[in-house]
């Protein structure tokens, strides 16, 4: 681990991402609960851009925040290349850390036949297409159930991730196995959130760059390249490819033989780091000194759609007293209704409710609610 900056960025976000994930299931989503797994993710901007457009509306479960974090990784990848892939993603660093343990103990890396390597990693573009036009078509995240990334983020929910992630995780612990033998193997052939960056990073300012006169061909390089690309034999490693994780710089024995450069200009690891750190202070503090970096939505805005008040939108984590006040219902005649005793907690989230009300015996539905309020509101 030789690049230091960049496994301490990295294992930032790999501590970040599962404790953000936890804190949604203990808290809850919502005005007064913690951002959700969706609000936190750039490809949501992906997902969201359909619908921002035409509608110019966010489709469920994406808040401002997932736009924002997308035009942040776009802006870092048109500087540096693909640095969100090679040290931001938590998925991705979890993935080099558990290929480091298995080298460790000796486990033989599975060597993918060159041609077939190729054809391979058009793979990330077919999901990325796929999901693209799934979730443009359904008009939601339609496939959010099979997001290894959304049941990595709900690994603390307990029993739940089983009912609602349950595909999800299998694709993860495939994921998870997978690079024990193929380093980054998510990275290289499926990824869709890469494919997208795969396609800007040509563009990108800094490039690494080889030179061939002071070159020793020890392979160093490319033995230590997460991605298994054949640095030791090109001038510039795949413009799509490359995640700028500099693992490859660092490995180089040879002084100014490998370099992240623009002409004669040298972006040092160190300069490399502090470009990643930069930017998203800038990018992500700007918008929220604005006000702008939203990782929920209120209430109200939850309970929109056309226009109007929507009781199917009522959420989970809402309270009994948010439904009655958006929707303007006295609560007295909300627990007649739902036939709930005079002392239920009607500041309690109503999936917490529903457990305690259970203990009591009292069978009680958010479903239900629902169709109460509508039949209220007619």
């Amino acid at each position: 681990m030789k690049n230091k900056w960049k496994w301490i960025i990295s294992i930032f976000f790999l501590i970040f991402a599962p404790v953000a994930g936890l804190m949604h299931q203990i808290k809850g989503g919502g005005p007064n609960g913690s951002p959700s797994t969706d609000a936190l993710c750039p490809f949501g901007g992906i997902e969201t851009l359909y619908s921002l457009v035409i509608n110019g509306t966010y489709i469920e479960k994406i808040e401002p925040s997932s736009l924002i974090l997308l035009i942040a990784t776009i802006v870092l990848t048109l500087i540096v290349g693909r640095a969100f892939c090679g040290y931001i993603c938590p998925l991705g660093t979890i993935q080099s850390l558990l290929n480091k343990l298995a080298k460790k103990l000796k486990i033989k890396q599975v060597k993918v036949n060159p041609t077939f390597d190729k054809y391979l990693r058009y793979g990330k573009y077919v999901v990325l297409f796929v999901a693209v036009f799934v979730t443009y078509k359904a008009g939601e995240l339609a496939l959010r159930a099979y997001d290894p990334w959304a049941a990595f983020m709900h690994l603390g929910s307990g029993a739940e991730i089983f009912e609602e992630f349950l595909v999800g995780l299998v694709l993860l612990l495939l994921l998870l196995i997978s690079s024990m033998f193929v380093e980054r193997a998510w990275c290289r052939y499926f990824c869709p959130l890469g494919a997208t960056l795969a396609l800007i990073a040509p563009f990108s300012i800094f490039k690494v760059k080889r030179s061939s006169s002071s070159c020793v061909n020890c392979k160093a390089c490319s033995r230590n390249c997460p991605v298994g690309l054949n640095i030791h034999g090109e001038e510039t490693p795949s413009k799509l490819e490359c995640i700028s994780c500099g693992e490859c710089v660092s490995s180089c024995p040879v002084k100014n033989t490998l370099e992240i450069k623009r002409g004669s200009k040298v972006l040092s690891l160190n300069m490399a780091a502090l470009t990643i750190i930069a930017v998203l202070v800038l990018v992500i503090g700007s918008n929220t000194a604005m006000g702008t970096f939203k990782t929920t939505s209120s209430n109200k805005e939850v309970l929109t759609q056309n226009g109007k008040l929507a009781a199917e939108n009522i959420k989970g984590y809402m309270t009994l007293n948010d439904v009655c006040k958006e929707f303007n219902i006295g609560p007295s005649i909300i627990l007649e209704e739902c036939n709930l005793p005079k002392d239920t907690d009607l500041n309690k989230p109503m999936k917490d409710l529903k457990n305690d009300l259970k203990d009591k015996g009292i069978e009680f539905e958010v479903e239900e609610l629902r169709k109460i309020v509508e039949d209220l509101i007619k």
